[in-house]
């Protein structure tokens, strides 16, 4: 029985280790990918259909993506105490292409620079989030959920405009 149960013991400290490893190793080439495949969908949007919307009451193509760094923004403040704002949202209104790209490419670095100098200790890091408990690492996560899920919008209101789309980029 002792036996057993340190065998299940070094099974599931190496699972921990492995899983913290990936991240420490791995992760910020995930996310690089991530932000470059998000880049190519918001540059494939010719400007002048920046204000699309598919309904009433949906967000603008460019909402998406401003809405992107907004998240970032919220969720990186989970992880280091401090909102780091990407934009005014008073100025959002007379943003071009170009200032939504630069935002994007600003937001997405900030993430990529906490993933390249995030210590294990803050990675496992309990905190509450959305009432329920879980570490940092999982917020880095939710950050490229929360992307992905948008970009797949975005990837939709091309296809409206008839617009290729960039193609996939998911490894």
């Amino acid at each position: 029985m002792v036996v057993r149960l340190m065998v299940l013991l070094l099974i599931m400290a190496g699972t921990n280790l492995h899983a913290q490893e990936y991240f420490e190793k791995q992760y910020a080439g995930v996310w690089q990918r991530n932000l470059s495949y998000s880049k190519a969908v918001a540059e494939a949007m010719p400007e002048v259909n920046y204000d699309f919307r598919p309904a009433e009451g949906a967000m603008s193509f460019q909402e998406q993506w401003l809405h992107v760094a907004d998240n970032i923004s919220m969720l990186t403040s989970r992880i280091t105490g401090d909102r780091k704002n990407f934009y005014r949202k008073d100025d959002a209104t007379g943003f071009n292409k170009a200032d939504v790209l630069a935002i994007l490419d600003q937001a997405n670095a900030h993430v990529l620079d906490l993933i390249r100098n995030a210590s294990g200790s803050l990675l496992n890091e309990e905190i509450e989030f959305g009432g329920v408990s879980m570490t940092k690492e999982n917020i880095f996560y939710l950050l490229r959920d929360h992307q992905a899920h948008h970009r797949a919008q975005c990837l939709v209101y091309l296809r409206m405009k008839g617009v290729s789309a960039p193609g996939y980029v998911g490894w």
